[in-house]
Parts: structure tokens; sequence; C-alpha cells
């Protein structure tokens, strides 16, 4: 009888453990609209594509973003304004942050049309690019 109990407790417990670390992944469809075409640096671009083999830092932990292009565009990523790669036409990607963010921005690789969103760490965003 003890064995038993105990057996249910430690069910019941993984249980509501593994409900309260889980993540929940949202979807989101995006629509892109023109963008502005502005004099200068683009304000919502803090740092563009390297240029150098520098290397970066391993990740570990943080968040994940996920994006499905739907358009036949190549696609620039930026998560607070740092550029985290180019998805090509019809294609999918993931960005994992470290720190967290609050905002992901676009950008056609012509710059023709762009894409804006924000988000957080505690959800995975799984971004449908239209």
């Amino acid at each position: 009888m003890k064995n038993n109990l105990r057996i249910a407790l430690i069910v019941i417990m993984l249980f509501v453990t593994g409900n309260v670390f889980a993540q929940q992944t949202k979807k989101v469809e995006l629509k892109s609209v023109a963008a502005v075409k502005t004099r200068g640096a683009n304000p919502k671009i803090k740092v563009e594509m390297p240029t150098a083999d520098v290397l970066a830092t391993k990740a570990r932990g943080g968040c994940k973003i996920i994006f499905d292009n739907y358009t036949g565009l190549y696609i620039k990523v930026y998560v607070d304004g740092y550029y985290k790669g180019t998805i090509s036409p019809w294609g999918n990607g993931t960005v994992t942050t470290t720190d967290g963010y609050t905002s992901v921005y676009l950008v056609s690789a012509g710059g023709t049309r762009e894409w804006n969103a924000s988000g957080d760490c505690r959800t995975v965003w799984n971004y449908t690019l239209k």
C-alpha cells in the first residue's frame, strides 16, 4: 500500500513539475508592410551582418525564435537590432538568444518589405512570414 502511494505521489509530482517548466509555443502570422525609406541608417538596426571572421561565444540555454518564410524573398533577421541571420525564400530558420529579447525586426534583402514583432523568453515564438 505504501509503495503504491509513493509511486502515485512521484507520478503526480513529475506531471506537475513538467507542466510548470514546459515552454508554451505560440504560432503567429506576420504580414509584411512596405519598408519606409529613410535617409541614412535604419533606426531599427543597431549592428549589421559581420564582415570579418570573429568567433562568437557558444550559446547555452536561452530562448528560441522560429521563422517560416512563405515569401519568395531573402529576409534578414534582427533581434533587438542585432543581425542574427538570413532566411532563404520559402525556407525556415531558428534563432537562439541567450539574454532574452524584446523585439524582432525582419527586412527583405532588397529593403522593400519589412516585418515587426515583439516577444519574450517565456514563450517559444513561431512566426509565419507572409
